[in-house]
């Protein structure tokens, strides 16, 4: 891209080369997720968990972010899946001077068939969490941001509203409905623990997963097109739990994971996953095919803490992380 010739003077003066006056600016962004979580066994401590979240929340205006994303889980797997609990993240997430960024977790829509979560209609609650939390296509927060969803470039794939793009400063995002709990596909007969979840799971995973790798492709070549420094993807799940535990379930996670892994490779510089689920901080390089991407996992239900990303799109690493929030019940790395 040639820099407009007023641009260039401008630069000369300043003693920049014309490719430092067109190098794109460092800047920050929060993920976190998992919270809050309230124990139907418990239920005097859950207006001091939702406390912990807006105290994080405040917390996480006074870090300034260009933006926060929340990879899901909005309540706890054992909190009943009620209208109120299902909606009521919809108030604190209000409370971001950012814009900010959902993706949905399981604990909201996928177990809510169990008996912890009340026997509701998983599809139903889905359809609810869709309708009114991404009624439009902008963020959330108190100053949204505009975002592309794939409802509205595909029609083959309108009902995936949630599944959302943009672009900050070179790297382009990216959000991708990839939730635990299997990824709402029902285990085959080998895997353990065993879930059967409710008639029409299947056809909705494979619905699901199949937009989910188109979303991922076309992130990337949306990246190559526009010369990207870097990629970010935000999913739920742990898409490396049985790589890194040695048991589990991951039937619904291995076509999503190999795709990834040709498209992070074939892109060839840096991708940084963001996922929740299991609940502590982690940070590592999970896939030797490509080497040039990044997981991090984000804390989350105990540890109510955020992750702050600086991104310096012009580096090689251009990913920093710190977290924010209070570190008095920090959990330990775990399988």
């Amino acid at each position: 891209m040639r820099l407009p010739v007023a641009l260039l003077a401008v630069a000369a003066l300043l003693g920049l080369s014309p490719a430092a006056a067109q190098a794109p600016a460092p800047f920050s962004f929060i993920a976190f997720g998992d919270m809050p979580y309230c124990q139907p066994t418990a239920p005097q401590d859950c207006p001091a968990e939702e406390g912990r979240v807006a105290r994080l929340m405040g917390a996480i205006n006074q870090a300034e972010p260009a933006f926060a994303i929340f990879v899901g889980d909005t309540k706890g797997g054992s909190d009943v899946c009620t209208d109120a609990r299902v909606l009521g993240p919809f108030a604190w997430m209000s409370l971001s001077n950012a814009p900010l960024v959902y993706t949905p977790g399981d604990n909201e829509w996928t177990d809510c068939w169990q008996d912890r979560g009340g026997r509701y209609d998983p599809l139903e609650r889905l359809a609810l969490i869709r309708s009114r939390f991404f009624a439009d296509s902008n963020s959330l927060g108190r100053r949204p941001m505009p975002l592309l969803r794939q409802a509205d470039t595909d029609p083959a794939h309108r009902p995936f509203v949630e599944n959302a793009r943009w672009t900050r400063n070179g790297v382009v995002f990216a959000t991708l409905h990839v939730v635990g709990s299997n990824n709402n596909r029902p285990t085959e007969p080998e895997e353990r623990p065993a879930i059967r979840p409710p008639q029409g799971a299947m056809a909705e995973f494979q619905a699901r997963d199949a937009a989910n790798i188109a979303w991922m492709e076309a992130t990337f070549a949306e990246a190559g097109r526009t010369d990207a420094r870097a990629v970010v993807l935000a999913i739920q799940a742990d898409i490396f739990y049985v790589q890194r535990c040695g048991r589990g379930y991951d039937s619904g996670n291995r076509a999503f994971r190999a795709a990834l892994g040709r498209a992070a490779a074939s892109f060839g510089r840096p991708v940084l996953l963001i996922n929740g689920d299991i609940h502590f901080w982690l940070h590592d390089r999970p896939m030797p095919e490509a080497p040039n991407l990044t997981r991090i996992m984000v804390p989350g239900d105990r540890e109510t803490r955020a992750v702050r990303v600086a991104v310096d799109p012009n580096a090689a690493d251009p990913w920093s992380f710190s977290l924010i929030g209070p570190d008095d019940r920090v959990m330990p790395n775990r399988c």
